[in-house]
């Protein structure tokens, strides 16, 4: 006997929402045209729908999120670095808790081993034509970085890949799909992993457009690009025999959205309150300055703002990839800030020595270095150049391109000290900033709930109430 299920899925939408009001549409004239004809369909995403890189998201706390997924009708999503690594530990616990859409994660877990928040680590759900889909999701680990900024755990993902398959075949699934936000590379290497024990994996996190399906190692691999680009479609023809399923047959394909494409009104009105409330946020006035600020003028502002958070040494913060332009004479806005500070990383408080100072200082003399581009996590956009390098606390002179007189808060530098040095996360690592002075600092702490920009506008915040004029 043969079963047809389709498997719609998207992923990586970043808050793209010309195009997922679009998506949208699709999906749900899809699903009743499924439903009209006595079809089976399964409507999931890899993660990555919130970003709160992305005003509307960050206003609303992502609550318009998933309201979006709601409406739409998804059954499950992956839980991308998106949703886990931009929000604070307690908002990650509350959307997964709140959200009507199961969040599947497993290869994280809480501190003491349990799961985090509502999430769930597998899910088993009976699909129209009776055939039971296994349902489980985990999430690139990004190595150490969720213990030490939120306290979750790590678990072998592997491992836990099999674990799940076990416990969802003795509830007696007959297909078991796979929801990943590792990327797809690593999708590759984890099918080799679980060959014979997973059917398909529905990918992510690495925004690959896939226009048919992957086979490796006997498993169907899937995702559908980013940015609601795509709606992807899988389907699976099932075959019973002798009491067991199998996938006999597949075809899949990817459905393109464009601007011109017909939008849902559901959306379009969640996205007009969701905008509404943005507007109100944004428009909150941070601090008054009384000239126009050059873009070096509000690199050297925040270099000061993480000295300050740290109550550090020295502060350090880079130039193109941490705001992308000045700011205008008059209030400044939370939005004014924002608009200007679209990549997310997270404040960090390393130790450097001296040497490895004036190593930086030199550095940021030279083009080849400021002007190499980034591709690293948080940065918004990709591949813009890191940029020259400010300093709170250290001053120098030049001439003719020697440095020379460093000081330390008034103090002369010292080669062999070890300074507290409050920064930005991409100055931790050489492959990442460029800079090769970096190279041996060590890592104090990592600011848990917050990102560079939330210092930043928190700094000129408390200088605004203490009626400090810049």
């Amino acid at each position: 006997m043969k079963k047809n299920i389709t498997i719609l899925h998207t992923n990586d939408l970043h808050g793209n929402y010309e195009l997922v009001i679009r998506q949208a549409a699709y999906i749900k004239k899809r699903v009743s045209e499924l439903k009209a004809e006595g079809e089976s369909y399964l409507l999931l995403d890899g993660g990555d729908h919130l970003d709160m890189s992305i005003n509307e998201c960050l206003a609303t706390d992502g609550r318009m999120h998933l309201e979006m997924l709601e409406n739409v009708g998804y059954h499950a999503m992956s839980v991308g670095n998106n949703e886990l690594l931009r929000s604070t530990t307690e908002l990650v616990r509350k959307h997964s808790r709140e959200s009507s859409v199961p969040w599947l994660l497993g290869n994280l877990t809480e501190g003491d081993g349990t799961t985090i928040g509502g999430m769930k680590e597998t899910l088993l759900l009976t699909v129209e034509n009776g055939v039971k889909i296994g349902l489980f999701g985990a999430t690139d680990q990004f190595g150490d970085l969720y213990e030490n900024k939120h306290g979750f755990r790590n678990r072998d993902t592997v491992q836990f890949m099999k674990e799940a398959v076990a416990d969802l075949k003795e509830r007696g699934a007959h297909i078991i799909v796979f929801l990943s936000h590792l990327g797809y590379e690593a999708d590759v290497e984890m099918a080799k992993e679980v060959s014979g024990l997973v059917d398909v994996i529905v990918g992510a996190h690495s925004h690959t457009v896939l226009k048919s399906p992957v086979v490796e190692s006997g498993v169907v691999i899937v995702q559908a690009g980013s940015y609601g680009q795509y709606v992807g479609e899988l389907v699976l023809d099932v075959i019973k025999e002798n009491g067991h399923h199998q996938i006999g047959s597949f075809e899949g394909r990817l459905v393109e959205m464009t601007p011109e494409s017909e939008a849902d009104p559901d959306m379009k009105a969640i996205l007009e309150r969701g905008r509404e409330e943005t507007r109100e946020f944004l428009s909150e006035v941070l601090y008054t300055t009384s000239e126009s600020l050059t873009h070096g003028g509000v690199i050297q502002l925040m270099a000061e703002a993480v000295r300050d958070y740290w109550k550090a040494e020295v502060g350090i913060m880079y130039g193109g990839a941490a705001v992308e332009e000045g700011l205008n004479a008059g209030d400044v806005t939370i939005g004014d800030v924002l608009n200007r500070c679209k990549s997310m990383h997270s404040p960090v408080l390393m130790e450097l020595k001296g040497e490895q100072l004036a190593g930086l200082i030199t550095d940021s003399m030279h083009e080849e270095v400021t002007c190499k581009p980034v591709y690293g996590n948080g940065f918004r956009p990709h591949g813009i150049p890191i940029g020259a390098l400010a300093f709170s606390g250290v001053t120098w002179k030049q001439r003719d391109g020697v440095v020379s007189h460093i000081e330390v808060n008034g103090e002369s530098l010292v080669d062999d000290k070890r300074y507290r040095v409050g920064t930005g996360s991409p100055l931790l690592y050489e492959e990442v900033c460029g800079y090769s002075s970096v190279k041996g600092n060590m890592l104090l702490k990592v600011g848990k709930n917050v990102m560079v920009k939330d210092v930043f506008m928190k700094y000129l915040r408390e200088r605004r109430e203490s009626s400090v004029m810049i």
